[in-house]
């Protein structure tokens, strides 16, 4: 079977790890690092009305913080009611302190993703859930601690596509991971089933419609981010026609995908089947 999950990280506006803080800041705009949410509230609606109009139901990881600040804006429980809603940290941490110099110790896990499961708690309903690592950047004490918890899955690593084949796989602790895919393009380049490249100008999405076709069995994740349809890292806000181009590319994406036939899947319906969770 040729699955495919679609997938998004809700957070604050083009984040960044900051050297010397936990909390990841946004891009500064204005001279302004604070974080920021409006992209990524628009960014998120627009998704969903594609989503919506093309029958596909999305695995959406949540921050904790941009389910507390978009909660004032959006009735978040009625617009996801339809998707799979999963964990993203609380401040987008960077768990191991690769940038920030500051390993997040057990406690400090612990208390994230307290914070983190609370506000999504109060935000979509009690419920057990999947996980995303932000920058998918992982650590021992978080590891042993989405086991501890019992958490559904993973989906921070990254895995090769081998001759057509990509699937879960149970890391030695025992816990699920669904990972981000990596495979060669046309021209023998590496390309990750993450979209950033794409929303930066460096790549078509056709190269991702290619990706997609290259899989012959298993489950392919596709990752992005909300804000990323209204605003690049590189160069700021987009304009209304830049952000039309990239929900219809997206829209093009599903649609291509449904044609060839491939099943979209929520990550959690798909490994509650797979893998009998």
């Amino acid at each position: 079977m040729r699955s495919v999950a679609f997938t998004v990280d809700v957070d604050r506006d083009v984040n960044l790890a900051c050297h010397g803080e936990i909390c990841s800041i946004s891009n500064a705009q204005n001279g302004d690092r604070s974080p920021r949410f409006t992209s990524s509230a628009q960014g998120l609606q627009r998704i969903l009305e594609l989503l919506r109009e093309s029958g596909v139901k999305g695995t959406f990881f949540w921050e904790g913080r941009t389910a507390d600040e978009m909660s004032d804006r959006l009735d978040l429980a009625k617009i996801m009611e339809d998707h799979e809603t999963a964990v993203h940290g609380y401040d987008h941490e960077d768990f191991p302190g690769k940038e920030t110099g500051i390993p997040l110790d057990e406690g400090q896990v612990r208390e994230v993703l307290d914070r983190a499961e609370m506000a999504l708690d109060r935000t979509f309903g009690r419920n057990r859930r999947g996980f995303r690592a932000p920058y998918q950047r992982t650590s021992a004490p978080l590891l042993a601690e989405l086991c501890r918890r019992r958490y559904l899955y993973d989906s921070s690593d990254t895995a090769p596509m081998v001759s057509g084949k990509v699937s879960p796989y149970r890391r030695p602790d025992g816990l699920l991971e669904a990972p981000v895919c990596w495979s060669l393009d046309r021209k023998g380049h590496k390309i990750v089933s993450y979209l950033w490249p794409y929303h930066e100008g460096k790549r078509p999405m056709t190269d991702y419609q290619e990706m997609m076709d290259q899989l012959d069995e298993g489950l392919l994740v596709i990752a992005t981010h909300s804000w990323h349809l209204v605003e690049s890292f590189s160069g700021g806000l987009l304009s209304k026609d830049m952000v039309q181009r990239g929900t219809e590319d997206l829209l093009s994406f599903l649609r291509h995908g449904q044609e060839t036939g491939v099943e979209f899947v929520t990550l959690a319906d798909h490994l509650r089947r797979t893998n009998e969770l």
